[in-house]
């Protein structure tokens, strides 16, 4: 016996003549050129159609860009609101002293040669 008649994982296949040639004539392509004429016509009259199903409608078109706007507006309120939050707390940190950072750099150890030049060198005080 072959190996000829199994399918995956061993099963062994049946061929069936009668069920083959009986599902080649139901799925068979129509006879006749009718058939295809009348489809390129159904096809042709999809395609010629005023309102294609992938076209927008003019009150949805509408809506979608008053959305889209309105959207813009909030986004741009926000960043300007959040630049401005920024802005105020670096003008508050620029004003107000921290406390307790004169202690901090009082206590500090001093500098060695090397390092005070390096500061000196890349501008850092």
């Amino acid at each position: 016996m072959t190996d000829g008649n199994r399918g995956p994982e061993g099963v062994r296949l049946v061929r069936d003549d009668a069920l083959t040639q009986a599902l080649r004539t139901i799925y068979a392509p129509p006879v006749g050129d009718a058939y295809w004429t009348t489809l390129e016509q159904r096809i042709m009259t999809g395609l010629d159609a005023e309102e294609a199903w992938y076209t927008v409608s003019d009150r949805w078109l509408r809506t979608g860009l008053v959305a889209a706007a309105a959207i813009l507006v909030v986004a741009g309120g926000l960043l300007l609101r959040a630049q401005a939050q920024m802005a105020r707390t670096m003008a508050y940190e620029n004003v107000v002293e921290v406390e307790g950072l004169e202690s901090a750099l009082a206590q500090r150890e001093p500098l060695s040669k090397e390092q005070a030049t390096l500061r000196k060198l890349t501008g850092h005080q």
